[in-house]
């Protein structure tokens, strides 16, 4: 009877441990605002505060759910094999465990990859997804061919160089990433801070799963209308051109049914900064499509 007593004990110690380690969160949520829900999905190395702008102008329309991700705009760490699967697995179960109605996904970079993931894997619980610059595959838009087999030699060096780096080269390192996304010069200090807010070695296995995850296979599933921002001005001085960076949009997201393409004009990465009128605009006239 002891021994089964002790087996018993350890058995439920092991089982509490596991459910305490399988439960910790990775996203967590701010809901600001009423109406129709509208969940926000910030990018790599970013925080919620991203949409400040958004969430004034949006919350006395809608039931904003703003979602932080562990380890980006905070230095938190919560160990996951594949950190965007699960982001995208939560993302789903929130709004299945809250009994959202209609919810809209709108999702900047990595939030509008993960928007499209999740949208693909669950038909029907979503109304209408919104990305920004987030891509099926983004690395094919800078290097065509690329496949997740050909990336992986690339994505460790990767990884080692967010995790190794010390402070002045972290702050020079995000501040010419930030230049590169950001035209507006009022606009970089802000994401810059997130940056180095983040934690460096989720950012480094995020940003590798970013090159060995490719979900174009899974466009089709989409069966709700979906509208993605694109931009190309960031690359004119590589020799790209507005069309021949929009061909590259369109072959991302030729395979979902209901798709409405917009390429900004003047906007690098962060549209909803460069171009904020341009975007609101269009936002507008999408949200209140039938």
């Amino acid at each position: 009877m002891k021994t089964f007593l002790i087996i018993l004990v350890i058995l439920l110690f092991g089982n509490l441990t596991a459910r305490a380690q399988n439960e910790e969160p990775l996203i967590r949520t701010q809901v600001i605002g009423k109406g129709q829900p509208m969940l926000l999905i910030h990018g790599m190395s970013c925080s919620a505060a991203v949409w400040d702008e958004l969430v004034d102008k949006y919350k006395d329309s809608y039931e904003l759910h703003l979602v932080s991700i562990q380890g980006f705009g905070n230095k938190s760490k919560v160990p996951r094999d594949n950190y965007l699967q699960s982001i995208k697995d939560e993302l789903i179960g929130y709004t299945r465990f809250n009994n959202l109605q209609s919810p809209i996904i709108l999702g900047h970079s990595m939030g509008g990859f993960v928007a499209l993931w999740a949208a693909a894997e669950a038909p029907g619980l979503f109304s209408k997804i919104i990305s920004v610059d987030g891509v099926p595959y983004f690395p094919v838009l800078q290097m065509p061919g690329i496949s997740p087999e050909s990336a992986k030699p690339m994505v460790e060096s990767m990884k080692a160089q967010f995790s190794n780096q010390d402070a002045s080269s972290a702050k020079a390192m995000q501040e010419m990433i930030v230049a590169s996304m950001i035209a507006n010069t009022d606009k970089r200090e802000k994401v810059v801070e997130m940056g180095l807010a983040s934690n460096p070695e989720v950012t480094g296995q995020a940003y590798g799963e970013m090159y060995l995850t490719d979900i174009r296979s899974e466009m089709s599933k989409i069966q709700i209308p979906v509208l993605v921002f694109g931009s190309w001005a960031a690359y004119k001085n590589y020799g790209a051109t507005k069309s021949s960076v929009t061909y590259g949009y369109e072959q991302q997201v030729k395979d979902i049914p209901n798709v409405q393409l917009l390429v900004a004009e003047e906007a690098y990465h962060f549209v909803f900064y460069d171009e904020p009128d341009w975007f609101y605009k269009e936002l507008d006239l999408f949200l209140h499509q039938e």
